[in-house]
């Protein structure tokens, strides 16, 4: 068996770290980090500077330095655990409030006539399709669904009158030719009639 023949006068530094913590558990991986990175031990970065132009002496010949190597270690001691504050929700902004518009209600048929619903999207469908077919108002605005509301009494208590409109369209019954302005579609008839019972 051969012998070992390694030198022995060296000294050697361990340093055991102990972590405790009670984190929430969408921190747990910025922490793991945090100590990977303070168990990695130094980073040594080894930079190099860039020789200067070439310098003639006084006899013509050229004299060039040597590059210079320099060595940068960077030691990590404290490595800071702390979570992120939580983010604060920006109150959100309160809805244009719509307005009373004039719409004839003399003519026939009378927007009573567009029957009664509790569902507001039913309801906003059948005062579209009232407006597009007996008032040639093809597109309309929050403010003649709240005026319609008003004018039948129904409760105007909805925070965002316009929402329902954003819904119907998203749900493909209304097109927006412009931003605020809901035009009825085919689809959107044909679902408003149904809703009727016609």
């Amino acid at each position: 068996m051969a012998k070992s023949s390694g030198k022995t006068g060296g000294t050697s530094r361990i340093r055991f770290i102990m972590v405790d913590a009670e984190i929430a558990d969408d921190q747990i991986h910025s922490v793991t980090q945090a100590i990977t990175n303070a168990l990695r031990g130094p980073n040594t970065v080894t930079k190099r500077i860039a020789a200067p132009a070439p310098q003639l002496n006084g006899n013509g010949a050229e004299h060039v330095d040597e590059p210079e190597v320099v060595d940068e270690a960077e030691e990590i001691d404290a490595v800071d655990v702390t979570p992120a504050a939580p983010k604060t929700k920006k109150p959100r902004k309160a809805a244009p409030k719509p307005n009373m518009i004039t719409i004839d209600t003399e003519s026939e048929p009378p927007l009573s006539s567009i029957g009664t619903f509790k569902d507001h999207s039913k309801r906003y469908l059948a005062i579209a399709a009232w407006l597009h077919d007996h008032r040639n108002t093809p597109v309309v605005t929050q403010d003649h669904i709240f005026s319609c509301y008003r004018l039948l009494g129904w409760p105007t208590n909805i925070p965002d009158f316009a929402q329902p409109l954003r819904q119907l369209k998203f749900k493909q019954y209304f097109e927006s030719p412009e931003p605020g302005k809901y035009e009825i579609n085919q689809l959107g008839l044909q679902k408003a009639k149904e809703a009727s019972g016609d």
